[in-house]
């Protein structure tokens, strides 16, 4: 091999080690992260939270880049879960996941969870119940009160003739 090939390949061969270990590092600060939460008990997500299928994550990080609640971490070159309190299912990181491995989902296996059906007009199967804000699913603030909005628009649009209260709202959140 000539001594221009050198040029090229020291450069690239630079560029991937420091690759490695930069993968390496991220992956030993994920595990330390998830290590330490075990240990403290944080391993229940509250309400909606994500999903990863290992088998079709790439490993590309943009779901942890997409998360401002830092709930992800990249280990062994796949998204995982390593903070899970801190998750609240706004679904930044499945909309940021290139090849769909991520969904968001109510309840664990040792947490179940019940919740009413709910149409896109907030209609739940129990009659004359609208649900909006965290309960629908969504907790953001922005999206809660817009939520809220399109409920009582839902329900103004269907009013019962000859019912007591026009609307009854439960709750105190942004909703």
């Amino acid at each position: 091999m000539s001594l221009k090939w050198l040029v090229y390949i020291l450069p690239l061969a630079l560029v991937l080690v420091l690759y490695v270990r930069h993968q390496k590092r991220l992956s030993q600060i994920g595990r330390e992260k998830m290590e330490a939460n075990i240990a403290d008990g944080l391993t229940e997500p509250p309400s909606l939270h994500h999903v990863i299928e290992p088998a079709l994550c790439m490993g590309s990080g943009a779901c942890v880049r997409a998360c401002p609640e830092l709930a992800i971490s990249i280990i062994d070159n796949k998204a995982v879960l390593t903070n899970p309190t801190h998750c609240i299912g706004h679904g930044a990181c499945a909309a940021a996941c290139l090849v769909d491995a991520i969904q968001l989902v109510f309840g664990t296996e040792r947490r179940g969870v019940d919740i009413p059906e709910v149409l896109p007009s907030f209609k739940t199967n129990v009659a004359g119940v609208y649900i909006a804000g965290v309960l629908g699913g969504m907790g953001l603030v922005a999206k809660s009160a817009d939520q809220g909005r399109q409920a009582v628009e839902s329900i103004v649009s269907a009013a019962r003739v000859g019912a007591d209260y026009d609307v009854v709202m439960v709750g105190s959140g942004p909703a």
